[in-house]
């Protein structure tokens, strides 16, 4: 490229002090939250894309804010695989490598999110199974919400099933859950 050229894009990308400064501020005391209690992960996850969208910061903006608060506290993601080594551990043998070293994955991720935020919600879910000679299914949690799911059909007379729904439903608030069931669900690789 010319060095004439002047590439708005990377001075717009670009990390400054004042921005790491205010993220981390603004990170400290959504992590604090978090510690206490007051704040779930995927509240966390929501406060940091509002934090973007109010800020006007990119996804790339906001992984170069990320990377230099991580310098600042000795953590250099281009010699992260290199020191991991040092403490015996092998990014590659765990299949860790691909991840931390490709920029482009986490881009893409972080731009996926970005161009679905609107329709994605994260939550956190539990999940919970059973296999019996009655059933073999998972149960899904989300609060009040309960998802059963099989690939064969459901009996919803097995014993296990209705012990574990009638134990959940004692510790929601209001002793109502309501339940979805997917049953004969099929699953394949796309």
């Amino acid at each position: 490229m010319d060095d004439r050229i002047i590439d708005f894009n990377d001075l717009k990308n670009k990390a400054k002090d004042k921005d790491v400064d205010k993220f981390e501020q603004y990170t400290y005391n959504l992590y604090y939250s978090v510690a206490q209690g007051q704040l779930s992960i995927s509240d966390f996850s929501k406060a940091i894309l509002k934090y973007m969208e109010e800020n006007n910061i990119s996804q790339e903006k906001l992984f170069n804010i990320q990377s230099k608060l991580m310098e600042r506290y000795g953590l250099d993601l281009n010699s992260l695989e290199s020191q991991m080594k040092t403490l015996g551990i092998d990014l590659k043998s765990i299949g860790l490598n691909q991840n931390l070293e490709s920029y482009e994955n986490v881009r893409k991720t972080m731009s996926f999110n970005e161009k679905y935020k609107d329709r994605i919600s994260i939550k956190n879910v539990t999940t919970y199974y059973i296999k019996n000679d009655t059933n073999s299914l998972d149960i899904i949690i989300d609060r009040e919400n309960i998802l059963l799911k099989s690939a064969t059909k459901i009996d919803l007379k097995d014993v296990e099933l209705n012990e574990f729904l009638c134990s959940y439903k004692k510790v929601i608030d209001n002793g109502r859950i309501k339940i979805t069931i997917c049953e004969n669900a099929n699953s394949y690789e796309y």
